[in-house]
């Protein structure tokens, strides 16, 4: 706080500000850009930044344009042990999660934030849980394919592995991959 006034500078959330999830808004435009004819998005979801960023630029580019692709569905992945939206959805209001125990450290900051969540119950179909196993198992598919993934990237793939979504036999499915923060001994612990 002292750096903001005496350096006159500006404190920008990491995830909880309209103009972060704005500029994530751009991986949605692309996703559609890029597959136009998609069913479903699959999106980690930490503090919902990227989350709600994805989710509201395609539902909105779609109301927008006045297209029938009004059925996109947005899920948001989040790990079992770090649950904030999905309680929060359960709560109907941004709620904090004190005690997060997952491998998924990215995706586990002790709240979900007020903006986002209020972005999320607009635009995002629904939350899904996976676990720490089911996140290592996505981690070491994407490996075998040549992708160093860390664990929060990996969770939306993993959802998709998991058989977490919702009828999607079928269907057009994009799963936003984020982060290859990982170090050998970490992929080896994961791997093991």
């Amino acid at each position: 706080d002292a750096h903001v006034k005496d350096d006159n500078m500006y404190p920008l959330h990491p995830f909880d500000d309209k103009d972060i999830i704005a500029g994530h808004s751009s991986c949605g435009l692309e996703i559609i850009e890029d597959v136009p004819d998609v069913d479903i998005i699959l999106v980690c979801c930490g503090g919902g930044g990227i989350l709600t960023g994805v989710a509201s630029a395609v539902k909105l580019a779609a109301q927008q344009a006045g297209q029938q692709r009004k059925d996109i569905r947005v899920y948001g992945v989040e790990p079992e042990g770090a649950p904030k939206m999905t309680l929060s959805f359960k709560e109907g209001k941004a709620m904090p999660y004190a005690k997060p125990n997952t491998i998924a450290t990215g995706l586990a900051p002790p709240y979900a934030g007020k903006i986002t969540y209020a972005h999320a119950k607009a635009f995002v179909d629904d939350i899904v849980l996976v676990s720490d196993e089911e996140i290592k198992k996505g981690m070491r598919t994407l490996y075998n394919a040549g992708l160093v993934v860390e664990p929060s990237g990996a969770a939306a793939f993993s959802a998709i592995l998991a058989g977490k979504i919702p009828d999607s036999d079928g269907k057009r499915v994009v799963a936003v991959i984020t982060g290859g923060n990982v170090e050998p001994d970490e992929l080896v612990k994961h791997f093991s």
